[in-house]
């Protein structure tokens, strides 16, 4: 539970660090869209590589129920894990926000499965942003899922907890 809390403490600490950064900004500059939404568009594409290629190499993705996420390789087999052709994701960006080499983008996203057609997980993300040589890359990403299908549960071993009832 100790690491869980520094970990969570970590992460609101450079969220806050950020914002506060970006609110003091005297100019009103915000990350380009191609920038905010190339990881959906690279994960609709099924590209786990192309979602790896996003992060600095020091990156982490941190989310409420799992470890952090730590590097770019780690990155990459985390994405090879997540990523297939019937998934689709989608981001919608609430607050795009710059102080110099510093970007925040904040928003929501969904997933939806093509082959059910349906969506299977809605949440809010946040994504700290940082340039480097021109190149906007994710430096930190959080994600909080607020809605995804529960686990169906059985005691038959031959029925599929995962079949329409």
């Amino acid at each position: 539970m100790r690491h869980r809390t520094a970990c969570c403490f970590r992460s609101w600490l450079v969220v806050t660090a950020t914002l506060l950064i970006c609110a003091c900004t005297p100019r009103e500059e915000t990350l380009p869209s191609s920038v905010t939404t190339a990881l959906a568009a690279a994960f609709t594409r099924g590209d786990y590589e192309a979602c790896a290629a996003l992060y600095t190499d020091d990156a982490a993705i941190l989310s409420e129920n799992a470890p952090a996420v730590r590097g770019r390789r780690a990155i990459a087999a985390f994405f090879h894990d997540q990523v297939a052709r019937d998934i689709l994701f989608s981001t919608d960006s609430d607050v795009s926000l710059v102080s110099g080499d510093l970007g925040v983008d904040q928003g929501s996203y969904r997933v939806r499965d093509t082959r059910r057609g349906m969506d299977v997980e809605y949440g809010d993300y946040l994504n700290v942003w940082r340039r480097s040589d021109g190149k906007w890359r994710v430096f930190r990403s959080m994600y909080n899922v607020t809605s995804a299908p529960r686990a169906g549960v059985t005691v038959s071993p031959d029925e599929d907890s995962t079949a329409p009832r």
